[in-house]
């Protein structure tokens, strides 16, 4: 199967929830036309930032649907289909096929973890199946607890799964990252979602990308990327500057709480995180828009 690999900002968007813990769908419109405006290709959906895990299948069905319906082909979307049962794996995945996205992918279940490579091939041969006609990415995160050599999982999953496009590298492993880069003649489209190393992954060769602060910040990336091919290596510094001052922001207040807060910035209410995960005093999510707006000045 011949795969597009991606390029430019894929933003990993939240998924938006009402009051009442509700997932608002009619807020995807308004997430997909801020990530269109700002030059975003594509939408990475129900993945970590989305909460995928904290969903029920039928949400995530209408959530991947509604973002189907919304994007209206103009984005490239990635369905994230990991789940603990492998089952509710295959629903998704199927319907993501019938909707005819550009790609799926998985984190593979993380209570009962796969042991070794053959274990998480096989895993994931079965999961891109469900959707056959749809590029296939593995989403490799530290959050996972699964630390297994991601070139070992391309060689062998060579041949073994057809429509594998490639790795969601979620990893400050650089050396790992180039040495996926290079496999098997460079096969496979490698993107990186680790967003403060952004310039770091661009210097190696990445031209494709996949995190969460493009849904608010995405005008930030274009401009670093512009002047490291300008070769203005002081824009670029000052770009990453601006980039880890905003990490700073998530890293202070909580990881998704704090950016489904910053979409306020953009006038867009996403809500509040699931629990397990906490969510922020009103007052909190606005001194953090605040700050941000300082950092985008």
């Amino acid at each position: 199967m011949n795969i597009e690999k991606l390029t430019g900002l894929i933003a990993a968007p939240h998924t938006p929830f009402d009051r009442n813990g509700d997932v608002a769908l009619d807020v995807i419109p308004q997430q997909a036309e801020l990530l269109i405006r700002q030059g975003v290709r594509g939408a990475y959906v129900s993945g970590s930032t989305g909460e995928g895990v904290s969903c029920s299948v039928r949400e995530r069905l209408e959530v991947m649907e509604a973002w189907q319906k919304a994007a209206g082909g103009r984005l490239k979307l990635i369905i994230h289909i990991g789940a603990l049962s492998l089952r509710d794996v295959e629903t998704l995945g199927r319907r993501a096929n019938e909707l005819g996205v550009f790609a799926t992918s998985v984190v593979p279940a993380n209570y009962f973890k796969p042991a070794g490579i053959e274990t998480l091939v096989e895993y994931c041969r079965i999961a891109a199946a469900s959707a056959p006609d749809c590029g296939f990415y593995y989403y490799h995160t530290t959050l996972s607890g699964i630390r297994l050599p991601m070139v070992e999982f391309l060689k062998t999953a060579d041949g073994r799964i057809p429509n594998l496009a490639g790795i969601k590298f979620n990893s400050p492993d650089l050396y790992e990252y180039q040495n996926c880069l290079r496999a098997l003649d460079g096969k496979y489209d490698i993107v990186y979602g680790v967003d403060e190393f952004f310039a770091g992954a661009l210097a190696l060769g990445a031209r494709g990308f996949i995190g969460s602060t493009y849904n608010y910040q995405a005008s930030v990336y274009q401009a670093i990327a512009a002047a490291f091919r300008a070769g203005d290596m002081e824009a670029v510094y000052d770009g990453m500057t601006k980039v880890c001052r905003g990490v700073d922001l998530l890293v202070r207040y909580g990881g998704v709480a704090a950016g489904k807060a910053l979409m306020k910035y953009h006038g867009i209410d996403v809500g509040d995180p699931r629990l397990p995960l906490a969510k922020l005093d009103e007052s909190v999510k606005a001194a953090i828009v605040r700050e941000f707006a300082e950092i985008m000045r």
